[in-house]
């Protein structure tokens, strides 16, 4: 039996002390059944809400989220001492413990003389405030006149058990509270009952509950309800003041002041939240679901930024002995599973990933395998450790984990040696993600950084620094040569190691991001990346009810088809791009990125303060989890280092601090353990106030972004100080100032002058015009840098810059510098070029005359059956290096290794009739009804990687029936070519691209045009099971949801080439370009 303890104490000194026993319930109690990877990471219970209209649910007071008569119940979570208790609290008061398993349900009521009941949870009024783990209430009720009650519960400091604080005035005599606690049914919940992923009805008290127990306060100016594991002696007013003080002592960790309310509340709900995913060891993936200790990921971050450098170097060390030292490699390259279909590593020790230098997934453990590499991030955190403590003889005791780790990247990544490195699950965004031993950007950013950063700890030891300085070159060299798109002005998401060794032009969110983490990016490249985020990424509308215009949040990526964590609508992505934008020096733009985050998640979101993993603008998932790992570690960068961009090198003695504060903003301060400083602006004046507090003061460097013309003076400490220019390219000037190393400085500007010019709206443009840009009042035209190669001879002058732009469509950026007053600066100029003749929108087969069309015989070309497509085993080529990569049957991915597909064309074979199918279109197409029924070709050696087709005569279209597949991997890329050659030589060519008019086999995109967009019209679809023909088979066919959208017998797609008429036809060749996909042609009608 579990004990549960009553302690009141009311009002003069009256104490009693109740104990109750509830069952303890069997932890392992139906336990759900493992489903495949993470496929329940792809089900929705929000699908009620899609589309629904949002308000803001909470608003902000000061540091406190505060709600009147809220609707959300058991979604802000309060956590105690650093165990899986926790309590869970809703906007009105009614309660429910959660300890795997156990803890049942907390509810009240107010019962007066005359018999009426008043539940709490549905009074007249009810305000509720949240902050820094405090949960408060005030109510009233009109059956109580002009009685008030405030309530305020918090969870225990350091035992697993509540503490209720009651506060009534003006009740009516005689009032009692009477209060119920049970209901505990022993069920693990699937995510320990978190928020979108668990049945919102979870922790309601079940009809049937068997193990209630009740009990009374009179209600007097003061009592106290106790509930919990609380040792039987224990006074009740004691464990308050306790529980409050843990409570303000963890609220005064982080305190931020600024102009904007939204953001006052963030310092008390960062540091909650952050308590909540420490267990006294490690930081957790997650404080309730995915409550699971991970070496990687990035709430590893948390620690050093919020100051708790002590937890941060328990967990490092908790994870430095999971690190393998005694397994040596024994097993050559490659050592893929097959029982996972070769798309992942065999897990056996000996091979290259499971070998010395590994770090296991759970603490003090270096026995155990896991399918991620960890270890990239786990050495990003450990790295910024050592910037923010300068520990030298930790780095020595921590550099064999180092080397170890920076070996083990180079053997299992880059065992070539090409500088570029493959990346093997290796971020958290990684569950479908397969690069095929390709060279990817984020991961070889992680790698560059780490060994930049080895070389210098190296020095600082007297260890041998050249290797890691040569790599890091190396690195760096390689990844603006092969990766850096010079014409697109971005990394691309990875190159292909295999086949035509192709860039893939689209990348996500990590790629930016990680590049300006890691350092890669010069400020040149640090704009042009982000203006790719601008311009490329789904952004999507944050509206509601009362919030102004203006905010959006972000899509990871614009691929398609969904498979998890390939476009999603993440909270740690979107925070970690809001910090990417501030490194890139547009700290406007971060700004306005993290604001819309957290109105996302925070303000009009189920749960206040929610450092949530998923957004309800999520297509596939909704609003879920809570308090999780790595939006927690970002979201604390972000804050400490973007938005008041406080950077310490304390291994050289030196911190920056580079403001992100808007424009508009005359005010804002921040308090952390290892300092605090205030910015204030009064007319002209500019004034900075920083209070260091670590151990040996560090010399202060101020970067400041300039908005005037004129600096009249700069003073450090009452004395004139020198200042200087950053190297920027972000539209303004950044001036350097050094401060002092004193333990507190003083920082005056005072500016004069004029305002400086703003920055430049889009330039809209059609390709091969003429353009021409005067400068605005006061400033004056320099030199000109067009990295793209945007401008054709360009004229400039001091005020005005002409030239012809090239004709390259889409968005693209060039810089100029410019001067004003005292300022120089880079100015980024961003020009769209747009196909200077917009011809007429011709809809594919609208053109279609029956009799003019002529069938192409090509059944002497047919090599498979278009149902073999997932039943063939696709072996070779594969790479000669463990990796990530698609499964043997074509289909799925390292998460589904297993998963397959079965194409049925029985319903298309049966309306074929003497070798002719025809359709509504109103072409028909010649195919056969028995045998082989397509022309596959792949770079797989299965099949031919192209065929060729003769043709004659002359023809205004050629239309295709074609099948194949295709996946994320391959999206936003030419998966194939198609080519009609006349006799002159010349040709016309189509290009098959997902997801413009290339579609894989057995599945329909979703579309939502927001994360999810894709060209329209959209092409034809046959399906082979019914052959009914659609460009909307998705509605046609009744296909709901976002994942998988399984089309039931697979469906081919049929394609409109329009030709020359005039020009003799000579023949058709297919070729398959992308890695991994097979394209079949079926049929050939010219007209």
């Amino acid at each position: 039996m579990k004990y549960f303890r009553l302690n009141l104490i009311l009002k003069g000194g009256l104490t009693a002390y109740c104990l109750f026993m509830l069952p303890a319930m069997q932890l392992n109690a139906q336990r759900e059944a493992k489903q495949i990877g993470d496929f329940k990471e792809s089900i929705s219970l929000n699908e009620h809400l899609r589309g629904a209209k949002r308000t803001l649910q909470y608003h902000p007071d000061g540091d406190e989220f505060v709600c009147i008569n809220g609707k959300n119940r058991y979604t802000r979570a309060l956590y105690g001492r650093h165990s899986p208790f926790r309590v869970e609290t809703s906007d009105r008061p009614v309660f429910a413990f959660y300890n795997n398993g156990r803890g049942g349900n907390i509810s009240f009521k107010i019962i007066l003389r005359d018999g009426t009941e008043v539940a709490l949870d549905r009074t007249g009024h009810c305000e509720s405030r949240y902050s820094a783990g405090k949960r408060t209430y005030y109510l009233t009720d009109p059956s109580w006149g002009k009685g008030e009650l405030r309530i305020v519960v918090l969870a225990l400091a350091d035992m697993d058990g509540a503490i209720w604080r009651f506060s009534a005035s003006n009740m009516p005599k005689g009032a009692i509270l009477r209060w119920q606690h049970g209901g505990a049914t022993g069920k693990r919940l699937s995510r320990n009952g978190d928020m979108g992923v668990d049945p919102a009805d979870c922790f309601e008290l079940p009809a049937e509950a068997a193990d209630l127990v009740t009990g009374e306060l009179p209600l007097q100016k003061e009592a106290y309800l106790v509930r919990g594991e609380v040792p039987e002696q224990s006074n009740a007013r004691k464990l308050y003041q306790k529980a409050e003080a843990a409570s303000l002592a963890l609220a005064s960790r982080l305190k931020i002041e600024t102009p904007d309310p939204y953001l006052n509340t963030l310092g008390g709900a960062l540091v909650a939240a952050a308590d909540g995913i420490w267990d006294g060891q490690v930081w957790l993936h997650g404080a309730i679901g995915w409550r699971m200790p991970l070496s990687g990921w990035r709430a590893g971050y948390t620690g050093d930024a919020l100051g708790w450098h002590d937890r941060a170097r328990t967990h490092f060390d908790a994870y430095a002995a999971s690190q393998v030292t005694d397994v040596p490699n024994t097993i050559p390259h490659p050592v893929q599973d097959s029982t996972m279909n070769l798309a992942r590593s065999e897990k056996r020790w000996g091979t290259p990933q499971y070998s010395n230098g590994y770090i296991c997934r759970n603490p003090g453990r270096n026995n155990q395998m896991h399918h991620y590499d960890m270890n990239l991030c786990y050495m990003d955190e450990l790295l910024w450790h050592f910037n923010w403590t300068g520990d030298t003889a930790y780095v020595r005791k921590m550099w064999p984990v180092i080397t170890r780790h920076l070996a083990w990247e180079k053997l299992n990544y880059d065992p070539d040696n090409d500088g570029l490195y493959d990346a093997y699950a290796c971020i958290w965004a990684s569950d479908a993600l397969y690069y095929n031993s390709g060279a990817v950007t984020h991961s070889s950013a992680y790698n560059y950084r780490s060994n930049k950063m080895a070389a210098f700890l190296a020095s600082l030891i007297g260890e041998d620094s050249v290797p890691y300085q040569k790599e890091a070159e190396q690195i760096l060299k390689a990844m603006n040569k092969r990766l850096w798109m010079q014409s697109k002005g971005c990394w691309a998401e990875y190159q292909d190691f295999m086949g035509h060794r192709r860039l893939h032009e689209s990348p996500g969110l990590w790629t930016i991001y990680h590049a300006l983490d890691s350092e890669v990016a010069d400020p040149f490249q640090a704009y042009q990346a982000t203006r790719y985020v601008d311009t490329e990424i789904p952004h999507i509308p944050v509206y509601a009810d009362g919030l102004k215009e203006g905010y959006a949040t972000i899509a990871t990526t614009n691929w398609l088809p969904y498979s998890w964590s390939i476009n999603n609508v993440a909270f740690a992505e979107v925070m970690h791009t809001a910090l990417a934008y501030f490194q890139a020096g547009r700290p406007e733009e971060g700004c306005r990125l993290m604001k819309s985050s957290f109105l996302d998640g925070m303000y009009l979101g189920n749960s206040p303060g929610n450092f949530g993993q998923v957004s309800f603008y999520d297509a596939a998932r909704g609003e879920c989890y809570r308090d999780f790992g790595d939006p927690i570690g970002v979201a604390s960068r972000l804050l400490v280092q973007g938005l008041y961009g406080i950077l310490p090198d304390v291994l050289n003695g030196k911190m920056v601090i580079r403001p992100g504060f808007p424009a508009e903003w005359s005010k804002a301060s921040i308090s952390l353990p290892d300092m605090t400083y205030s910015f204030v602006r009064e007319k002209d004046v500019d004034t900075y106030q920083i209070e260091q507090r670590f151990e040996t003061p560090l010399a202060l460097t101020l970067q400041v972004n300039a908005g005037r013309e004129e600096i009249h003076s700069v003073k450090v400490n009452g004395r004139e100080a020198d200042w200087s220019f950053a190297e920027a390219a972000s539209g303004y000037p950044v001036i350097i100032i050094p401060a002092s190393s004193a333990k507190k400085s003083t920082v005056e500007i005072v500016w004069g002058g004029k305002s400086l010019s703003s920055v430049l709206p889009e330039i809209q443009t059609d390709a091969l015009a003429e353009i021409n840009i005067p400068s605005t009042s006061g400033a004056v035209f320099g030199e000109i840098y067009d990295p793209q190669g945007v401008l054709v001879q360009p004229n400039v002058s001091d005020t005005s810059i002409r030239s012809k732009v090239n004709d390259h469509l889409g968005h693209h950026t060039f810089f100029v510098r410019m001067k004003q007053g005292q300022m120089e600066w880079w100015q980024p100029v961003n020009i769209q070029i747009s196909e200077s003749e917009k011809s007429s929108v011709v809809l594919p087969f609208s053109q279609v005359n029956t009799l003019e069309c002529r069938m192409i015989n090509m059944d002497s070309l047919f090599n498979a059956n278009v149902t073999d497509i997932f039943r063939n085993k696709y072996l070779t080529p594969r790479s000669p290096y463990t990796t990530l990569s698609l499964p043997i049957q074509g289909i799925g991915e390292w998460c589904h290794p297993k998963l397959t597909a079965d194409i049925d064309d029985t319903g298309l074979r049966a309306l074929v009739r003497d070798e002719v199918l025809t359709t509504q279109l109103g072409v028909s197409f010649r195919t056969l009804a028995q045998g082989n029924n397509i022309a596959f070709t792949s770079l797989w050696d299965n099949y031919p990687d192209s065929l060729s087709i003769p043709l004659s005569g002359r023809a205004s279209h050629a239309y295709l029936m074609m099948a194949g597949s295709t996946n994320h991997m391959q999206c936003r890329i030419a998966n194939g070519i198609i080519r009609v050659f006349y006799t002159d030589g010349t040709s016309d060519v189509l290009e098959l691209v997902n997801p413009d008019n290339w579609c894989p086999i057995e599945q329909d995109f979703y579309v939502d045009g927001q994360a999810f967009t894709v060209s329209s019209p959209r092409p034809y679809r046959i399906h082979f099971k019914t052959g009914m023909v659609s460009n909307d088979l998705g509605k046609d066919l009744g296909i709901k949801g976002v994942y998988g959208r399984s089309i039931e017998g697979g469906a081919g797609i049929l394609l409109d080439m329009p030709l020359n008429p005039s020009k003799e036809l000579s023949h058709l060749t297919l070729e398959t370009l992308s890695n991994d996909v097979v394209i079949g042609l079926m049929g050939i009608t010219i007209q």
